[in-house]
């Protein structure tokens, strides 16, 4: 992954080929492949993690989040709280209860067609599961009662992206059906956003309260909201959906090309209010402790790594973005797993094997095998 990291957001990752116009790479003929086939790819993409030996059994579990393959951040995030993180996993040791873990992400697939073409998760997704699965099971083999991972997935995130609802129920439905399908739910479980707001009617004036306050904080030159919206606006901006709008001209606006400039006005007004509302929601839930009403005494994972929150590599390297920003790309010799724009991987100049998993209600590829 990107060594660049944001304890707000999950940094953008800039596009490679915005200044060709015409599609360079070569697609062959289609493959069509079960998920055991896929599966076998996981041993390397999402491979076993192996506590530390020896050692007390906190110590053990620590050395999981240490795992040079699971860091995500700044070791030091990890490393200063060394003590304060020996003493929170001792105690469900001691407690001798399962070792709960909440993690937030998969909201829906990115609506720009630049990024994919999909709107069902896909083996990205699959390899993201499967290391959280890996996880558990690690410290599952130095601590009896095992461990859970709760997903939290953001679909509620479809609030200011102006997509319908449906979009993002689709999208769950689709993690669903493939943690099943790739029996990644022995340790992960999935749980909607959605229906968590639903389930907790407090949210919704709490989520408006906040934003408020986040506006008079924004306007009075708070800085850490600033920094906030500084680091989440790029990736609002490219997250934006824009119905109607062709491929070539939102390149045009990615590129930030003058004559783009009335579709870059709209979509940077459209995304500094969607910011806000972003980062209002994050707040609003911290402030009425929303997943601590699902999951108790749950210890915080992240991909947003800071202090006081364990952050886990999302996707194996050289990957340098979300699973649901791009296209699953493997490498011709199946060492390594990469995640591109769509537009960017028909301008690489190669040839790509389009891989569909059988049974996949979704037409397009379920990844790309380069050839």
């Amino acid at each position: 992954m990107t060594a660049k990291t944001s304890p707000y957001i999950y940094p953008f990752q800039p596009f490679l080929h915005l200044d060709k116009p015409t599609p360079t790479s070569r697609f062959a003929e289609a493959r069509e492949m079960t998920e055991t086939e896929f599966s076998a790819w996981l041993e390397t993409f999402a491979p076993k993690i192996h506590p530390l030996e020896g050692q007390e059994t906190a110590e053990a579990i620590y050395s999981v989040f240490a795992d040079p393959g699971v860091v995500f951040g700044d070791p030091a995030f990890l490393s200063s709280r060394r003590e304060e993180w020996l003493q929170r996993f001792g105690q469900v040791v001691a407690e001798g209860r399962r070792l709960d873990l909440t993690i937030l992400g998969f909201p829906y697939k990115m609506p720009v067609p630049l990024k994919t073409d999909r709107t069902a998760a896909d083996l990205g997704e699959v390899v993201s599961l499967a290391r959280l699965n890996q996880l558990a099971r690690a410290i599952g083999r130095v601590h009896a009662p095992g461990a859970r991972i709760h997903v939290f997935t953001e679909g509620a995130f479809h609030v200011f992206n102006s997509l319908d609802r449906s979009y993002a129920d689709g999208y769950f439905a689709s993690l669903q059906a493939l943690a099943s399908r790739f029996g990644l739910n022995e340790h992960v479980e999935l749980h909607d956003l959605n229906a968590v707001v639903d389930d907790n009617p407090d949210f919704m004036a709490v989520w408006r309260d906040t934003e408020a306050d986040l506006i008079a904080r924004r306007d009075a030159g708070d800085e850490k909201v600033l920094a906030a919206i500084r680091d989440s606006l790029p990736v609002r901006f490219h997250n934006l959906a824009n119905p109607g709008v062709g491929e070539a001209d939102l390149a045009a606006a990615y590129r930030r090309d003058p004559a783009a400039k009335a579709l870059i006005d709209d979509i940077q007004q459209r995304a500094e209010r969607g910011t806000v509302t972003y980062r209002a929601f994050l707040e609003a839930r911290d402030r009425i402790s929303l997943l601590q009403r699902i999951v108790p005494d749950a210890l915080p994972m992240t991909v947003s790594p800071r202090p006081g929150r364990l952050g886990v590599r999302p996707l194996p390297e050289p990957s340098r973005m979300l699973p649901y920003h791009g296209v699953s790309v493997i490498s011709a010799d199946g060492a390594t797993l990469e995640m591109q724009y769509l537009w960017d991987l028909r301008r690489t100049g190669r040839a790509y094997v389009p891989l569909h998993l059988v049974g996949d209600a979704d037409p397009a590829p379920f990844a790309y095998l380069e050839a």
